[in-house]
């Protein structure tokens, strides 16, 4: 039976890291930036219409499902934190092994 083994780069988890946080940035910015425009094209919409009312809460879903996504990211980007640092603490311990 061959031996498992896991080659972790921290370079690698560091771009991961920062990709995940870019990541959550452009996702918030953008959807942020299209509720604004639909509301720049609807001045005039009845506010107590149904449809503006629906439109309403749509727009609160989708802000809802954006934060749980970004909260989501924003934990992976942390376990990954939490990896890399483990990854230098074990290379650190193994170059003191071997001197």
């Amino acid at each position: 039976m061959s031996e498992r083994s896991l080659v972790v780069h921290q370079g690698a988890l560091s771009a991961i890291e920062t990709a995940l946080g870019d990541a959550t940035t452009a996702i918030s910015t953008q959807v942020t930036e299209l509720l604004e425009q639909v509301e720049a094209l609807t001045p005039g919409w009845e506010e107590s219409s149904e449809s503006h009312l629906a439109h309403l809460e749509h727009q609160r879903k989708l802000r809802d499902g954006v934060t749980k996504l970004t909260e989501a990211l924003d934990q992976v980007r942390g376990k990954v934190a939490t990896y890399r640092e483990d990854a230098r603490e074990i290379e650190v311990e193994n170059v003191a092994i071997v001197n």
